[in-house]
């Protein structure tokens, strides 16, 4: 089951068939439910994900109908006027639902009804998981519902089940008035939407807006050069676009369709959000070469297709001031074209990684992956501790063994050779002890401590020592790497 916290305690709000069948209930107190059966399985719920979750499964709804919305916490409402027919009927379009659903591994309870209100309260208390009401039963499909089938808030429902008004049947022939006097509008209101007396509001979810441009041709076109023509046609056509909306592409998609019937699809990433019509055409033109044989009798038209864009504000052009162009410095047009030539997992970027030991201080990361704003200082003294030992600039992949000579056995070496070169240490500070993460590595690796000094030899070069392994453990013999060499 998944919980919830709030001012009151840890409640249930999600529990599969095991735990109904022991008696458990939605809003129930976690400390009830473990004094009635001790052995429970509690997951914290994730309350955004599913909201995140609920609104995916709203838009593809819309496979069904072009009206859908998320009814939060638990369920979809589609406006299928007009739509049933093309799926065989109502009776017909719920079995596509629910087979759909279960291949998502969803169990839903289904209903359609003629109004909003009565289906959803139908979907919710209704004994049947698929059901389909006509008007004329309307009516007497509501009655034996509880009242809690007509959406009301959390303090209608307490003081209508306090006067004996359970069901829907009950507030069917009463009068209205000591109704009002005694609840207010919203009962009445929801009841006479129910019955379709009082028409509701349906606000269907907004599709998300899709940036695409597209252009057809008067003759097919086969060779290279009119293709990049068309490309920078639809690119400026759709930076003009982006550059309305005040967004930027990270994902595009060119499409060039044959006159077979057939096309030939072009994808595109970019380190980051850009709407430069040049720099796309450019990148989308070095990627001709995959298709340059299968162009068949040419392409009569072809689209450009914007897959993931960000928020991106305008920016103030250069002056026709160098300094400033320079001052810019911005990376991010050669960062496309080197992962255009060769592949978003050969061009890395050092991002921080939350460990102590250093070459898992910073792990590489594709430049296609979302950067995000980091404090190298900030993680420097974090990872240090806050002592004062600089990290080299260069550090080596993999560790290497020195020979060292050292005064006392714990010390400082004073004299180690490195790659046949032997040096002498003119001073050393540290050391910077760090402990392995035995967590995670893995069995048969080194779990030993590490003890680091900067030392400096007689010729003013400085490097990165350290000695993996104590004395006074009993371990065996400690062994000096070099780890860096600072500038």
């Amino acid at each position: 089951m998944l919980v919830t916290t709030s001012d009151s305690g840890q409640r249930i709000t999600a529990l599969n068939r095991a735990a109904e069948q022991l008696g458990f209930l939605p809003g129930m107190t976690l400390a009830d439910a473990r004094a009635i059966h001790p052995a429970l399985r509690v997951d914290r719920a994730d309350l955004a994900g599913d909201h995140r979750a609920l609104m995916r499964l709203a838009f593809w709804c819309q496979c069904f109908s072009p009206f859908t919305r998320a009814d939060a916490p638990d369920g979809v409402s589609l406006d299928i006027t007009g739509c049933a027919h093309l799926f065989g009927g109502e009776a017909g379009l719920l079995d596509m639902l629910s087979r759909k659903l279960g291949g998502f591994g969803l169990t839903a309870k289904l209903a359609i009804a003629p109004t909003v209100g009565a289906a959803w309260g139908l979907a919710r208390h209704a004994a049947s998981p698929r059901l389909v009401v006509p008007r004329q039963d309307l009516r007497s499909a509501l009655a034996p519902l509880p009242v809690a089938a007509l959406c009301l808030d959390a303090a209608s429902l307490p003081a209508l089940e306090k006067l004996g008004l359970k069901r829907i049947d009950d507030l069917l022939d009463k009068p209205r008035a000591p109704l009002v006097a005694r609840f207010g509008p919203l009962v009445l209101r929801r009841l006479d939407e129910a019955l379709g007396h009082e028409e509701a509001s349906f606000g269907p979810l907004s599709p998300p807006v899709l940036h695409a441009v597209t252009c057809r041709f008067a003759e097919p076109i086969i060779t290279r050069e009119a293709i990049e023509i068309a490309i920078g046609r639809l690119t400026a056509d759709l930076a003009a676009d982006l550059e309305r909306a005040a967004r930027g592409v990270r994902r595009v998609e060119l499409r060039l369709f044959r006159v077979d019937g057939w096309f030939e699809a072009l994808p595109l990433a970019t380190s980051t959000a850009t709407r430069d019509a040049p720099h796309l055409a450019r990148l989308l033109g070095e990627r001709l070469d995959r298709i340059e044989d299968r162009a068949g009798f040419g392409f009569e038209a072809a689209s450009l297709s914007a897959l993931q864009v960000e928020n991106l504000t305008g920016r103030q052009e250069d002056l026709g001031d160098e300094a400033l162009v320079g001052a810019r410095g911005d990376i991010a047009p050669l960062l496309d074209r080197l992962v255009n030539r060769f592949g978003a997992r050969h061009v890395m970027r050092a991002e921080p990684h939350a460990s102590y030991v250093p070459e898992r201080a910073a792990r590489a990361v594709s430049v296609l992956k979302p950067a995000k704003s980091h404090d190298w200082c900030a993680h420097a003294r974090i990872v240090q501790d806050g002592a004062p030992f600089a990290r080299p600039l260069f550090l080596l992949a993999v560790p290497e063994p020195v020979t060292t000579l050292a005064g006392v056995p714990d010390g400082p070496p004073t004299r180690f050779e490195w790659r046949r070169v032997a040096h002498r240490v003119a001073s050393a500070e540290g050391p910077e002890r760090i402990a392995p993460e035995w967590w995670l590595a893995p069995v048969g690796a080194s779990r030993r401590t590490r003890d680091y000094y900067r030392v400096e030899d007689e010729a003013g070069r400085r490097f990165w020592l350290f000695r993996e392994g104590l004395y006074e453990r009993g371990e065996d013999t400690p062994r000096w790497f070099i780890h860096g060499v600072f500038a």
